[in-house]
């Protein structure tokens, strides 16, 4: 007689290293992307009781207090900051600019960055300022 063979069943067993290859991913992507939200130029914003916030800020116009123009965090002059805000408008959903000043900037230079996102062709123009 001859005696059967029996077959080993498989071990069942989880694989734990590509979910710690998931969480470190995750882990990376965070702490990546938390750098990012804090402002790269440094500003000391006017306060301001009334007010609301905006989630999705997509073209953001920064004066600071020695008369340097920023759009989106790349340095323009104010001669230039008309062409370029055109552009990104055209290919922009919402077309809304926010205006972030320091507290002692000049006024002559908010009201030119004012004046020229209005001719460049934005419907809402948004003023920054920080909460009490």
């Amino acid at each position: 007689m001859k005696s059967i063979q029996r077959q080993r069943r498989p071990s069942i067993r989880m694989e734990l290293s590509p979910l710690i290859d998931c969480i470190f991913q995750l882990l990376i992507f965070f702490m990546l992307s938390s750098t990012f939200l804090t402002p790269a130029i440094k500003l000391t914003l006017p306060s301001a009781t009334a007010g609301t916030s905006q989630n999705e800020l997509e073209i953001i116009i920064t004066l600071n207090k020695a008369g340097d123009v920023f759009l989106n965090n790349t340095q323009v002059s104010l001669l230039s900051l008309e062409s370029k805000l055109k552009e990104l408008l055209e290919t922009a959903e919402h077309k809304s600019v926010t205006i972030r000043g320091d507290q002692d900037m000049s006024y002559a230079t908010f009201l030119d960055a004012l004046d020229i996102a209005k001719r460049s062709g934005a419907e809402h123009v948004n003023i920054a300022h920080q909460n009490p």
